[in-house]
Protein backbone atom coordinates (compact mmCIF):
# COMPACT_ATOMS: atom_id res chain seq x y z
CA UNK A 1 0.00 0.00 0.00
CA UNK A 2 1.37 3.45 -1.01
CA UNK A 3 1.98 6.29 1.44
CA UNK A 4 -1.04 8.20 0.20
CA UNK A 5 -3.30 5.16 0.58
CA UNK A 6 -2.06 4.54 4.11
CA UNK A 7 -2.54 8.18 4.98
CA UNK A 8 -6.11 8.07 3.60
CA UNK A 9 -6.90 4.87 5.52
CA UNK A 10 -5.78 6.46 8.78
CA UNK A 11 -7.58 9.76 8.08
CA UNK A 12 -11.00 8.22 7.28
CA UNK A 13 -11.82 6.67 10.68
CA UNK A 14 -10.37 9.76 12.33
CA UNK A 15 -12.75 12.04 10.38
CA UNK A 16 -15.69 9.76 11.14
CA UNK A 17 -14.87 9.84 14.83
CA UNK A 18 -14.55 13.63 14.74
CA UNK A 19 -17.88 13.93 12.96
CA UNK A 20 -19.63 11.78 15.52
CA UNK A 21 -18.06 13.77 18.32
CA UNK A 22 -19.28 17.03 16.79
CA UNK A 23 -22.79 15.63 16.31
CA UNK A 24 -22.81 14.46 19.91
CA UNK A 25 -21.59 17.82 21.12
CA UNK A 26 -24.24 19.60 19.06
CA UNK A 27 -26.98 17.38 20.48
CA UNK A 28 -25.76 17.93 24.02
CA UNK A 29 -25.48 21.67 23.43
CA UNK A 30 -28.98 21.76 21.97
CA UNK A 31 -30.36 19.92 24.97
CA UNK A 32 -28.46 22.19 27.32
CA UNK A 33 -29.83 25.28 25.54
CA UNK A 34 -33.34 23.88 25.60
CA UNK A 35 -33.11 23.12 29.30
CA UNK A 36 -31.57 26.50 30.05
CA UNK A 37 -34.26 28.44 28.19
CA UNK A 38 -37.27 26.30 29.03
CA UNK A 39 -39.55 27.63 31.83
CA UNK A 40 -39.05 25.61 34.98
CA UNK A 41 -41.89 23.11 35.54
CA UNK A 42 -43.89 23.26 38.74
CA UNK A 43 -42.84 20.68 41.35
CA UNK A 44 -45.23 17.80 41.32
CA UNK A 45 -46.11 14.66 43.17
CA UNK A 46 -47.11 12.76 40.04
CA UNK A 47 -45.64 12.43 36.52
CA UNK A 48 -46.27 15.37 34.19
CA UNK A 49 -48.85 14.83 31.46
CA UNK A 50 -46.58 14.57 28.42
CA UNK A 51 -49.40 13.63 26.01
CA UNK A 52 -47.23 10.74 24.80
CA UNK A 53 -49.86 7.99 24.69
CA UNK A 54 -52.20 9.51 22.14
CA UNK A 55 -51.90 6.59 19.75
CA UNK A 56 -53.73 4.29 22.16
CA UNK A 57 -57.03 2.92 20.79
CA UNK A 58 -60.29 4.22 22.19
CA UNK A 59 -63.92 3.18 22.02
CA UNK A 60 -66.21 4.45 19.28
CA UNK A 61 -67.05 8.14 19.72
CA UNK A 62 -70.53 9.45 19.03
CA UNK A 63 -71.85 13.01 19.11
CA UNK A 64 -72.80 14.05 22.66
CA UNK A 65 -76.52 13.89 23.41
CA UNK A 66 -76.89 14.17 27.18
CA UNK A 67 -74.75 17.22 27.95
CA UNK A 68 -76.20 20.70 27.97
CA UNK A 69 -73.06 21.92 26.21
CA UNK A 70 -72.79 21.37 22.44
CA UNK A 71 -70.81 18.73 20.57
CA UNK A 72 -67.27 19.79 19.72
CA UNK A 73 -67.65 18.73 16.09
CA UNK A 74 -65.65 16.47 13.83
CA UNK A 75 -62.25 18.10 14.41
CA UNK A 76 -62.41 17.77 18.18
CA UNK A 77 -63.92 14.30 17.87
CA UNK A 78 -60.90 13.25 15.80
CA UNK A 79 -58.64 14.73 18.46
CA UNK A 80 -60.54 12.86 21.14
CA UNK A 81 -59.94 9.63 19.24
CA UNK A 82 -56.20 10.35 19.28
CA UNK A 83 -56.22 11.42 22.88
CA UNK A 84 -58.23 8.65 24.50
CA UNK A 85 -56.60 6.68 27.28
CA UNK A 86 -58.27 4.67 30.08
CA UNK A 87 -58.45 6.50 33.42
CA UNK A 88 -55.99 5.49 36.15
CA UNK A 89 -57.54 3.40 38.91
CA UNK A 90 -54.80 2.97 41.46
CA UNK A 91 -55.02 4.76 44.76
CA UNK A 92 -51.73 6.66 44.88
CA UNK A 93 -52.52 9.54 47.23
CA UNK A 94 -55.32 10.01 49.75
CA UNK A 95 -54.63 13.59 50.84
CA UNK A 96 -54.42 16.87 48.90
CA UNK A 97 -51.30 17.49 46.83
CA UNK A 98 -48.52 17.96 49.36
CA UNK A 99 -45.88 18.77 46.74
CA UNK A 100 -47.86 21.48 44.95
CA UNK A 101 -45.88 24.73 45.25
CA UNK A 102 -47.39 27.37 47.51
CA UNK A 103 -48.80 30.20 45.44
CA UNK A 104 -51.06 33.16 46.17
CA UNK A 105 -54.76 32.64 45.58
CA UNK A 106 -55.59 33.35 41.92
CA UNK A 107 -51.94 34.16 41.21
CA UNK A 108 -52.47 34.59 37.46
CA UNK A 109 -55.59 36.78 37.57
CA UNK A 110 -55.73 39.46 34.88
CA UNK A 111 -56.24 42.94 36.38
CA UNK A 112 -59.50 44.57 35.33
CA UNK A 113 -59.90 48.34 35.20
CA UNK A 114 -63.54 47.88 36.06
CA UNK A 115 -66.12 50.41 37.11
CA UNK A 116 -68.16 48.77 39.90
CA UNK A 117 -71.16 50.91 38.96
CA UNK A 118 -71.40 49.31 35.52
CA UNK A 119 -72.66 45.77 34.75
CA UNK A 120 -69.92 43.22 34.06
CA UNK A 121 -69.91 40.30 31.62
CA UNK A 122 -67.30 37.53 31.41
CA UNK A 123 -67.16 35.50 28.20
CA UNK A 124 -65.40 32.16 28.54
CA UNK A 125 -64.19 30.31 25.45
CA UNK A 126 -64.07 26.57 26.26
CA UNK A 127 -62.44 23.66 24.46
CA UNK A 128 -59.47 25.78 23.44
CA UNK A 129 -56.19 24.39 22.13
CA UNK A 130 -57.13 21.25 20.22
CA UNK A 131 -57.70 23.19 17.00
CA UNK A 132 -54.81 25.64 17.02
CA UNK A 133 -56.01 27.71 14.05
CA UNK A 134 -59.34 28.44 15.70
CA UNK A 135 -57.67 28.94 19.07
CA UNK A 136 -55.49 31.67 17.59
CA UNK A 137 -58.55 33.33 16.01
CA UNK A 138 -60.30 33.35 19.39
CA UNK A 139 -57.21 34.74 21.13
CA UNK A 140 -57.09 37.54 18.54
CA UNK A 141 -60.57 38.75 19.59
CA UNK A 142 -61.07 41.96 21.56
CA UNK A 143 -60.68 41.19 25.25
CA UNK A 144 -60.41 40.57 28.04
CA UNK A 145 -61.90 37.15 27.41
CA UNK A 146 -61.40 34.08 29.61
CA UNK A 147 -59.69 31.35 27.59
CA UNK A 148 -60.21 27.82 28.93
CA UNK A 149 -57.55 25.48 27.53
CA UNK A 150 -58.11 21.73 27.27
CA UNK A 151 -55.71 20.04 29.65
CA UNK A 152 -54.58 17.54 27.01
CA UNK A 153 -53.92 20.09 24.26
CA UNK A 154 -50.41 20.47 22.84
CA UNK A 155 -48.19 23.50 23.43
CA UNK A 156 -50.10 24.67 26.48
CA UNK A 157 -47.34 27.01 27.76
CA UNK A 158 -47.20 28.76 24.39
CA UNK A 159 -50.97 29.16 24.26
CA UNK A 160 -50.97 30.59 27.78
CA UNK A 161 -48.35 33.16 26.76
CA UNK A 162 -50.33 34.16 23.68
CA UNK A 163 -53.55 34.47 25.67
CA UNK A 164 -51.91 36.60 28.34
CA UNK A 165 -50.26 38.77 25.67
CA UNK A 166 -53.74 39.34 24.21
CA UNK A 167 -55.00 40.52 27.60
CA UNK A 168 -57.05 37.38 28.28
CA UNK A 169 -57.37 35.37 31.47
CA UNK A 170 -56.69 31.62 31.33
CA UNK A 171 -58.43 28.64 32.89
CA UNK A 172 -57.78 24.90 32.66
CA UNK A 173 -60.65 23.01 31.01
CA UNK A 174 -60.61 19.69 32.85
CA UNK A 175 -62.55 16.77 31.29
CA UNK A 176 -65.05 14.94 33.49
CA UNK A 177 -67.40 12.01 33.04
CA UNK A 178 -70.75 12.68 31.33
CA UNK A 179 -74.00 10.87 32.01
CA UNK A 180 -74.02 9.23 28.58
CA UNK A 181 -71.39 6.45 28.67
CA UNK A 182 -70.99 6.66 24.88
CA UNK A 183 -69.60 10.17 25.12
CA UNK A 184 -65.83 10.46 25.40
CA UNK A 185 -64.65 13.36 27.59
CA UNK A 186 -61.05 12.93 26.42
CA UNK A 187 -57.70 12.05 27.89
CA UNK A 188 -57.11 12.77 31.57
CA UNK A 189 -60.81 12.77 32.47
CA UNK A 190 -62.16 12.33 35.98
CA UNK A 191 -64.61 9.45 36.40
CA UNK A 192 -67.04 8.87 39.25
CA UNK A 193 -65.74 5.28 39.66
CA UNK A 194 -62.27 6.58 40.60
CA UNK A 195 -61.13 6.45 44.21
CA UNK A 196 -59.72 9.55 45.89
CA UNK A 197 -56.12 8.71 45.05
CA UNK A 198 -56.86 8.24 41.35
CA UNK A 199 -58.73 11.54 41.23
CA UNK A 200 -55.80 13.36 42.82
CA UNK A 201 -53.28 11.71 40.51
CA UNK A 202 -55.35 12.55 37.42
CA UNK A 203 -55.66 16.18 38.47
CA UNK A 204 -51.89 16.32 39.03
CA UNK A 205 -51.26 14.81 35.60
CA UNK A 206 -53.61 17.35 34.02
CA UNK A 207 -52.33 20.45 35.81
CA UNK A 208 -48.77 20.05 37.03
CA UNK A 209 -46.99 20.32 33.68
CA UNK A 210 -48.04 23.90 32.94
CA UNK A 211 -49.17 27.06 34.70
CA UNK A 212 -50.70 30.49 34.14
CA UNK A 213 -54.33 29.54 34.84
CA UNK A 214 -56.52 30.98 37.61
CA UNK A 215 -58.75 27.94 38.04
CA UNK A 216 -60.55 25.11 36.32
CA UNK A 217 -63.94 24.54 34.78
CA UNK A 218 -65.46 21.26 33.71
CA UNK A 219 -65.51 19.87 30.20
CA UNK A 220 -68.66 17.71 30.00
CA UNK A 221 -69.00 16.26 33.53
CA UNK A 222 -72.77 15.87 33.89
CA UNK A 223 -72.21 12.66 35.87
CA UNK A 224 -69.04 13.55 37.77
CA UNK A 225 -70.10 17.03 38.88
CA UNK A 226 -73.31 15.61 40.35
CA UNK A 227 -71.27 13.42 42.74
CA UNK A 228 -70.76 15.45 45.93
CA UNK A 229 -68.09 13.18 47.39
CA UNK A 230 -65.99 13.18 44.22
CA UNK A 231 -66.36 16.94 43.80
CA UNK A 232 -65.21 17.33 47.39
CA UNK A 233 -61.89 15.72 46.45
CA UNK A 234 -61.59 18.08 43.48
CA UNK A 235 -62.20 21.07 45.73
CA UNK A 236 -59.51 19.91 48.17
CA UNK A 237 -57.05 19.91 45.27
CA UNK A 238 -58.14 23.35 44.06
CA UNK A 239 -57.82 24.79 47.55
CA UNK A 240 -54.30 23.36 47.90
CA UNK A 241 -53.36 24.93 44.55
CA UNK A 242 -54.89 28.38 45.09
CA UNK A 243 -57.36 27.94 42.23
CA UNK A 244 -60.98 28.93 41.64
CA UNK A 245 -63.83 26.80 40.31
CA UNK A 246 -66.05 27.82 37.42
CA UNK A 247 -69.01 25.46 37.21
CA UNK A 248 -70.03 25.07 33.56
CA UNK A 249 -73.38 23.69 34.79
CA UNK A 250 -73.67 20.89 32.28
CA UNK A 251 -76.31 19.45 34.60
CA UNK A 252 -78.81 21.36 36.74
CA UNK A 253 -78.16 19.48 39.99
CA UNK A 254 -74.40 20.00 39.96
CA UNK A 255 -72.70 19.50 43.32
CA UNK A 256 -69.84 21.84 42.38
CA UNK A 257 -71.01 25.03 44.11
CA UNK A 258 -71.95 23.23 47.32
CA UNK A 259 -68.64 21.36 47.46
CA UNK A 260 -66.71 24.57 46.78
CA UNK A 261 -68.63 26.53 49.41
CA UNK A 262 -68.07 23.82 52.03
CA UNK A 263 -64.28 24.02 51.61
CA UNK A 264 -63.98 27.76 51.04
CA UNK A 265 -62.94 27.45 47.40
CA UNK A 266 -63.78 30.60 45.39
CA UNK A 267 -66.30 29.80 42.65
CA UNK A 268 -68.70 31.20 40.09
CA UNK A 269 -71.25 29.51 37.83
CA UNK A 270 -72.14 29.81 34.17
CA UNK A 271 -75.31 31.74 33.28
CA UNK A 272 -75.57 31.47 29.48
CA UNK A 273 -74.39 29.06 26.80
CA UNK A 274 -73.72 30.99 23.61
CA UNK A 275 -73.61 28.32 20.94
CA UNK A 276 -75.77 25.31 21.75
CA UNK A 277 -77.16 26.17 18.30
CA UNK A 278 -74.23 26.88 15.98
CA UNK A 279 -75.74 29.50 13.69
CA UNK A 280 -74.83 33.21 13.62
CA UNK A 281 -78.41 34.33 14.32
CA UNK A 282 -78.83 31.96 17.28
CA UNK A 283 -75.47 33.01 18.75
CA UNK A 284 -76.35 36.71 18.42
CA UNK A 285 -79.58 36.05 20.33
CA UNK A 286 -77.60 34.40 23.14
CA UNK A 287 -75.08 37.25 23.22
CA UNK A 288 -77.92 39.74 23.67
CA UNK A 289 -79.33 37.53 26.41
CA UNK A 290 -75.92 37.54 28.14
CA UNK A 291 -75.82 41.33 27.95
CA UNK A 292 -79.35 41.63 29.33
CA UNK A 293 -78.50 39.22 32.16
CA UNK A 294 -75.50 41.34 33.12
CA UNK A 295 -77.65 44.47 33.19
CA UNK A 296 -80.39 42.82 35.24
CA UNK A 297 -78.15 41.06 37.78
CA UNK A 298 -75.04 43.20 37.70
CA UNK A 299 -72.86 40.30 36.47
CA UNK A 300 -73.11 37.45 33.97
CA UNK A 301 -70.94 34.57 32.77
CA UNK A 302 -71.39 33.26 29.23
CA UNK A 303 -69.61 30.22 27.80
CA UNK A 304 -68.93 29.67 24.12
CA UNK A 305 -66.61 27.56 22.01
CA UNK A 306 -64.08 28.21 19.24
CA UNK A 307 -66.55 27.51 16.43
CA UNK A 308 -66.32 29.61 13.28
CA UNK A 309 -69.84 31.00 13.80
CA UNK A 310 -69.09 31.90 17.44
CA UNK A 311 -65.81 33.63 16.62
CA UNK A 312 -67.43 35.60 13.79
CA UNK A 313 -70.36 36.67 15.98
CA UNK A 314 -68.07 37.74 18.83
CA UNK A 315 -65.83 39.72 16.48
CA UNK A 316 -68.83 41.73 15.33
CA UNK A 317 -70.58 42.02 18.71
CA UNK A 318 -67.85 42.66 21.28
CA UNK A 319 -67.10 46.25 20.18
CA UNK A 320 -70.76 47.17 20.85
CA UNK A 321 -70.61 46.34 24.57
CA UNK A 322 -69.11 49.61 25.78
CA UNK A 323 -71.77 51.69 24.07
CA UNK A 324 -74.39 49.42 25.65
CA UNK A 325 -72.99 50.27 29.09
CA UNK A 326 -71.66 46.77 29.87
CA UNK A 327 -68.05 45.99 30.73
CA UNK A 328 -66.25 42.94 29.36
CA UNK A 329 -64.21 41.53 32.25
CA UNK A 330 -62.17 38.43 33.12
CA UNK A 331 -63.76 35.67 35.19
CA UNK A 332 -61.95 36.75 38.35
CA UNK A 333 -63.70 40.13 38.25
CA UNK A 334 -67.07 38.33 38.30
CA UNK A 335 -65.77 36.27 41.22
CA UNK A 336 -64.78 39.44 43.07
CA UNK A 337 -68.16 41.10 42.58
CA UNK A 338 -70.21 38.04 43.46
CA UNK A 339 -68.07 37.40 46.55
CA UNK A 340 -68.63 40.96 47.72
CA UNK A 341 -72.38 40.48 47.43
CA UNK A 342 -72.29 37.26 49.45
CA UNK A 343 -69.40 37.64 51.93
CA UNK A 344 -68.30 34.59 53.88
Amino acid sequence: MGAKSKQKAVRTPFLVAMGLALVGFGAISGVAFDVATRPAPQPKSAPVNTHASRAAPMPHVVAPAGETTPSQGSILEAEARRAWAPPPQENTRDTPSEAVPARPLLAFAVPAAADPARPALAIVIDDMGLDHARALKAIALHGPLTVSLMTYADNLPDLVKLAHAGGHEVMAHLPMEPVNPKENPGRGALFARMDDGAIRKTIADDLDGWSGYVGINNHMGSKFTADRARMGVVMEELKARGLMWLDSRTINDTAGPGAARALGVPFITRDIFLDNVETPDAIRVQLELAKATAKNRGTAVAIGHPHDATIAALKEWLPTLTEAGVQLVPATEILKRRSEKTPG
